[in-house]
């Protein structure tokens, strides 16, 4: 909480994905410079496997992912911020795809011309879904509930920002809650 009392980051909190300009490169530079720093090399393994790890978790609730309509909440790397440098949605978008789920992005800081110049299929609120993966964490997304996201079954909040009491009927899963 010390390390996140200034209003510009939260770095120390667990989630779906390590984005931006500094934390996911920095680490690279020290290594450069000491690769027998296990700890950083192993931080920095384990935060790139996060994106799989919140599609698995989907899939546990979900089953097969094939044809599902999923939905990541957020292009962004952090809320509030107009940046995909680095950004979970990224690895996140691949590996549902790969699993065959039909994927789109939704993000209140992109048109969608822009989401599609990334080349995601732009989301509007309202559309049917069986599924969500909260990437970035815009202050937009605590407010949602299940009538944003018709038929949704599952939501896996990456950034630990719903209230899952808002939730009812719908498995929420909290990325960074202490729970396993």
């Amino acid at each position: 909480d010390a390390c996140n009392s200034q209003p510009y980051s939260h770095i120390h909190r667990p989630g779906i994905a390590v984005g931006g300009h500094c934390i996911p490169v920095y680490p690279r530079l020290y290594l450069w410079t000491d690769p027998d720093a296990t700890i950083v090399r192993t931080a920095r393994q384990a935060n790139m496997t996060m994106p799989q790890y919140c599609v698995d978790e989907a899939a546990a609730v979900l089953g097969d992912l094939k044809g599902k309509k999923m939905v990541v909440l957020g292009a962004s790397y952090r809320g509030k911020v107009k940046e995909t440098a680095f950004s979970g949605v990224f690895p996140t978008v691949k590996d549902l795809a790969d699993a065959g789920a039909e994927v789109s992005v939704h993000d209140p800081m992109f048109t969608d011309a822009e989401l599609e110049k990334f080349g995601f299929t732009p989301y509007h609120v309202g559309e049917p879904v069986d599924g969500a993966l909260l990437q970035a964490d815009h202050p937009e997304y605590k407010d949602f509930t299940p009538a944003d996201l018709p038929g949704i079954k599952v939501l896996v909040d990456g950034r630990h920002v719903v209230d899952p009491a808002k939730w009812d009927g719908v498995k929420v899963i909290v990325i960074g809650d202490g729970e396993a």
